[in-house]
């Protein structure tokens, strides 16, 4: 993977950056195309933009207007499809978790190679319930920030063969995926969990909300994914995957794999 911190090419960074220290920060994987840029650009800027407000970290109109434009110029470095992170931090400085009050913002892009989901697509996935619950927090909800040990030690908890887990709350509500939301329909409607307790508010989540007629959002718990009639992970990256079995349950899926796809993964 190649970095660019504060839009230099480099590996370094400070060892007693905050984002490192604490996860005092906030971060975003989404697609550059050759053709289009980077997808959903507006939408991903802009919940970088809300997590950093929410976290009390500045950044300047100036700064935004920076990073937009370094995003735009990327055609350079990526000939192919490629997977870009965006990760900003507070920076060095402060007396333990007390930030300071001027802090150095960092800003670090990432460029990697994209995955190929193409098996994943054509035949399904099969899961289950990861023993791994998702803390319940309405400060933090929804936002991507970098503390994601519950995504660390539920993705350590897969088995071999399986590519996502369904993540629940305490209480039992479905939440989303280790690394995506979570979508199902269930005769001619949407659903997905509410997010905002627990969970991160995706920008495909967000982009397909914008386009589904009939949308569910509210509380559930596993077994409306048992009655379901088909059954998604989405994110930014990976687009939609579809769920072949769940609980001993199979499930069909062609029908709306290509249609949530081009949402997700083609630039309007």
């Amino acid at each position: 993977m190649k970095w660019f911190v504060n839009y230099q090419p480099t590996n370094a960074l400070d060892i007693n950056d905050r984002g490192l220290a604490y996860g005092d920060g906030c971060f975003e994987t989404a697609v550059y195309d050759p053709q289009h840029g980077l997808l959903h650009l507006d939408v991903h800027l802009s919940r970088l933009l809300r997590s950093l407000r929410r976290l009390a970290i500045p950044f300047s109109g100036e700064q935004s207007a920076n990073l937009s434009l370094f995003l735009q110029a990327l055609h350079s470095e990526c000939l192919e499809r490629s997977v870009i992170k965006i990760v900003v931090t507070r920076g060095a400085g402060g007396r333990g978790y007390l930030p300071p009050q001027e802090p150095n913002v960092v800003v670090a892009v990432g460029i990697a190679p994209m995955p190929d989901y193409s098996y994943w697509k054509q035949h399904g996935v099969k899961v289950s319930v990861s023993p791994i619950t998702v803390s319940r927090n309405r400060v933090l909800a929804g936002m991507k920030h970098l503390c994601r040990l519950e995504n660390v030690l539920a993705k350590q908890q897969l088995l071999p063969d399986e590519f996502e887990a369904i993540m629940v709350d305490e209480f039992g509500n479905v939440v989303e995926g280790i690394q995506s939301n979570i979508i199902w329909r269930k005769s001619k409607r949407w659903y997905t969990p509410a997010l905002s307790r627990a969970g991160v508010h995706g920008c495909g989540r967000h982009v397909l909300a914008s386009k589904l007629d009939c949308l569910t959002i509210g509380q559930f718990s596993t077994s409306s994914l048992v009655d379901a009639d088909a059954i998604y992970f989405i994110n930014s990256v990976a687009g939609a995957i579809p769920v072949a079995r769940f609980q001993d349950q199979d499930y069909q899926f062609g029908q709306h794999t290509q249609w949530l796809d081009h949402q997700l993964l083609v630039s309007e």
